[in-house]
């Protein structure tokens, strides 16, 4: 795990137009890591091994980012964030692990607003760009993990059609059968 911190301040990365290139593992997002070790559990799909040191899995995945700041000539400042995610999950629908790409865009509009015009401000941008508040100590791996998360599906599923085919011959049992016996003459 890299101890590596990327705070940033948002406003003057934006107006001098710097970028940020990363490489990092999956380990280093603890929060998604436990998310996803999470999902692994519950498919049954990996098994805790471990004794009572209370070893765990150890997530594999890489994630790439890049931020790039911008000020166009309206003085206005905007980050965009592009990610790359690679990373191992379960399917949902057969329970085993499958692997998980995403590819990711976001737009940010840095604006030191106040809390009270912020709904004209959203209002005013559109959907082209979300709204991030100007701060001299941006974690950009904390913006970086809220974004996977929020990505990641809700029940990723193989894009094939993975579940056991099941085929029932014959005739199928009567469910009511066993109350037959309960009717008196």
């Amino acid at each position: 795990m890299t101890n590596q911190t990327f705070l940033i301040d948002n406003l003057a990365f934006a107006a001098r137009g710097e970028r940020l290139e990363v490489s990092l593992p999956l380990s280093d997002f603890p929060r998604l890591c436990e998310l996803i070790e999470s999902q692994h559990i519950e498919a049954g799909a990996v098994k805790k091994h471990g004794d009572a040191t209370g070893d765990s899995i150890q997530p594999e995945g890489l994630v790439n980012f890049t931020l790039n700041g911008e000020k166009n000539v309206l003085g206005q400042c905007y980050l965009h964030l592009t990610l790359d995610v690679s990373l191992t999950t379960s399917c949902q629908r057969c329970l085993t692990t499958m692997p998980l790409s995403l590819a990711l865009n976001f737009h940010y509009l840095i604006s030191d607003v106040d809390a009270s015009p912020l709904d004209d401000v959203e209002a005013s941008i559109g959907d082209d760009f979300d709204l991030q508040e100007a701060s001299q100590e941006m974690d950009v791996k904390l913006l970086v993990e809220d974004e996977i998360i929020l990505a990641l599906p809700i029940a990723p599923v193989h894009s094939n059609d993975c579940a056991p085919v099941t085929m029932q011959s014959g005739e199928k049992p009567n469910p009511f059968a066993a109350l037959k016996g309960l009717i008196k003459s």
